[in-house]
């Protein structure tokens, strides 16, 4: 696909991936809206990013996706690129009783709801472009599951589902005008998705390098790019998924749960 000249909507835009994605995207000649649920972040970024277009947007509440849609349909009805990037996550003991079913489902809420309700609700809008593309942004925890990660994990792993069923149903119904890209990441810390790793963390990708490998795969049509790590987590998911899962466990719950899960 070309990357020009296109108008593109980046949820999650306000940080990390999101911002990332959709400054390149604005410097290669497109039209980029940015989505983000606080607006006074908005007012701290418009001076660094000025050519950006931002709306007030949380994609886990469902009244503010149904006007989004109306606002788009209304405001840029040429919308050819979608980029699901919003995502929250958070490490959870699940005997800690502060940790209420509300905090946990948060996270599906915005991950995974989230993103199935953005594509639904721009999907009919895409479907009229002469070519277009729907980016949702997984991770390679789709692929092997952090137990310090439990929700996260899931949704993931949810959202790794929906992108491929998203993908098959458009191939069977001949709108092959749309493309459907997976972006995994691996660990980009500087994204500070968590507060317990930093920049400097050894498996961690750089966002520039992450964006690089985007950027490519979205040109080339990809179906799935697993940037960096995230490859490694993809064959480990494929060939020893329970030992790899079993050695992270005694890894990462100890960093994250020094002084026990219970």
């Amino acid at each position: 696909m070309k990357l020009e000249n296109n108008t593109i909507l980046v949820t999650g835009g306000t940080s990390g991936i999101g911002l990332a994605l959709a400054d390149k995207l604005t410097v290669m000649g497109n039209k980029v809206i940015v989505l983000g649920r606080n607006e006074k972040r908005f007012e701290s970024i418009k001076k660094y990013h000025s050519s950006l277009i931002f709306h007030q947007t949380d994609v886990s509440n469902l009244e503010d996706i149904k006007e989004l849609g109306e606002w788009i349909q209304s405001n840029y009805p040429d919308l050819n690129i979608v980029v699901n990037s919003a995502g929250i996550m958070r490490s959870y003991s699940l005997f800690d009783p502060e940790v209420t079913i509300d905090k946990l489902t948060a996270e599906i809420n915005t991950n995974l709801i989230g993103t199935i309700a953005v594509d639904k609700t721009l999907l009919p809008i895409v479907l009229k472009q002469k070519e277009s593309m729907i980016v949702n942004i997984s991770s390679g925890l789709a692929n092997i599951s952090s137990a310090a990660h439990p929700i996260y994990s899931a949704t993931k792993a949810g959202v790794h589902m929906f992108t491929d069923a998203l993908r098959e149903q458009l191939s069977f119904a001949q709108q092959d005008q749309v493309h459907v890209m997976e972006l995994v990441p691996p660990l980009v810390a500087e994204t500070n998705l968590e507060t317990e790793v930093d920049a400097s963390a050894p498996n961690s990708m750089s966002l520039d390098a992450l964006v690089e490998e985007a950027i490519a795969g979205m040109e080339s049509n990809d179906i799935r790019v697993n940037a960096g790590g995230a490859k490694d987590l993809r064959k480990a998911g494929q060939t020893a998924p329970d030992e790899t899962e079993r050695q992270m466990a005694k890894n990462l719950i100890p960093q994250y749960f020094p002084n026990g899960l219970m």
